[in-house]
């Protein structure tokens, strides 16, 4: 009878096994550890049993399968990969789905009138294209009166539309159901959630001391009454986002999302030799230079144009602006530098730029800490300010300054430079 020995050490019948991987003795006891065997039941048949248990003693002393007592995990090993990014964001421990939370998130709040929701809707097809119509006429008084003030934001200028009750929002209002509710929120939400992610893959979010980086967003009360913050939560739970504590805020509900810092950059040193022309970290293409005065007058009228274009619409990326400007427009800083094109006219310019910013972010104490508790400052050089001469020369240039690439992003040197710089004297 074949024993089994003969493939690559598999188990046969009557015979133990080359290795035991318990790393005890072939069936000298029970690798469980708790049998009323004292030899490997298969080498030595069983005896039948013969006598029943006595009734005075139901079990035996030495119980086959006793309760296993759970052993306890040491708190530094237990979730260890989850808590790490969230504890260095500030955060704590990531929130679990369904699992009551510390000073939980609200549930639904209280329903509206049902008469009153009704009367707003009917109105506010009367009301809001006056208001709207309003808003415009005093924006066009304030272009033509030169008004300098700061005024309010473009989102507080449009409150019409937290009165706005759309035809979706309508039934969630009436029955106050929270399944209306989700339904109402749950594209929103997503909408909202895949426009922050948009933000931080353009180099948007906030800069933590892992070098990771943690994007928020947040939604009106409004838009989830009857489904409650714990709702909300829910459902951004299920995109890999948390809730954050609203303070006194009781109007909104706050996410936020941990991104870790990406991989090592695949970008070239300040000491290593000059990139080629055309390549990413190479000089580019500069303007066809007598286009360069039209561009410079030309911007005047359509840059005011375009920011009026602009002023109610929210971007997903954060540089928008300067890369936009880097394309079809020209600075007075950057005109004799591409206009000569000239490698010495543009490392000055880069001296110029660098050393503003530099003093800009000198005099601030806005950065990110490192665990030692060093300030650390960072800017960004946009791509007209090294066009001509290249992302690599820029990167040369700052490096004598004591500038470096930023880890916590991606290099992205056909758009712009982002660099960074421990504050010490």
């Amino acid at each position: 009878m074949v024993n089994g020995q003969g493939h690559g050490g598999t188990d046969g019948y009557g015979a133990p096994p080359p290795q035991n991987p318990y790393g005890q003795a072939p069936y000298a006891q029970n690798p469980y550890g708790q049998s009323p065997y004292a030899q490997n039941p298969y080498a030595q048949p069983v005896p039948p049993p013969q006598q029943s248990y006595p009734p005075q003693q139901p079990y035996p002393p030495q119980q086959p399968y006793p309760p296993r007592q759970p052993q306890p995990v040491p708190p530094q090993q237990a979730h260890p990969s989850p808590q790490q990014p969230y504890a260095a964001a500030g955060f704590g421990t990531p929130p679990q789905p369904g699992v009551g939370r510390p000073g939980g998130f609200p549930g639904p709040a209280p329903r509206r009138n049902r008469v009153a929701v009704l009367v707003q809707f009917l109105l506010q097809w009367i009301y809001a294209p006056l208001w709207v119509l309003g808003l415009v006429l005093l924006f066009i008084v304030l272009i033509f009166a030169d008004y300098s003030g700061g005024g309010p934001s473009s989102d507080g200028w449009l409150k019409v539309n937290r009165s706005f009750i759309p035809p979706r929002r309508l039934r969630a209002e009436l029955t106050g159901r929270p399944e209306h509710w989700e339904r109402y929120v749950a594209p929103i939400l997503a909408r909202r959630i895949a426009a922050a992610e948009a933000t931080h893959a353009a180099g948007g979010g906030e800069v933590q001391a892992d070098l990771g980086r943690v994007v928020r967003t947040r939604l009106a009360l409004r838009l989830y009454r009857g489904l409650g913050a714990a709702g909300v939560v829910r459902l951004a739970e299920q995109h890999g986002w948390h809730g954050v504590a609203s303070g006194t805020d009781a109007g909104h509900v706050r996410l936020a999302r941990h991104f870790p810092a990406p991989a090592t950059p695949n970008a070239p040193s300040p000491q290593d030799p000059p990139a080629a022309p055309g390549t990413p970290w190479g000089p580019q293409p500069v303007r066809f230079a007598p286009l360069l005065p039209f561009v410079f007058l030309l911007q005047i009228v359509y840059v005011p144009v375009y920011g009026l274009l602009t002023f109610w619409v929210n971007r997903p990326e954060p540089d928008h602006w300067d890369r936009w400007g880097a394309r079809w427009t020209v600075g007075p800083r950057a005109f004799r530098a591409e206009f000569t094109n000239s490698p010495a006219a543009w490392d000055r310019h880069i001296r110029r730029i660098l050393q503003r910013d530099t003093k800009r972010t000198g005099a601030s104490s806005d950065g990110t800490r490192t665990p030692d508790g060093t300030l650390v400052h960072r800017i960004r050089l946009n791509r007209a300010t090294y066009r001509g001469a290249g992302a690599h020369q820029a990167l040369r240039i700052a490096a004598e300054q004591g500038w470096t690439l930023d880890p916590a992003y991606t290099p992205d040197p056909a758009n712009s430079l982002r660099l960074c710089r421990p504050d010490r004297p």
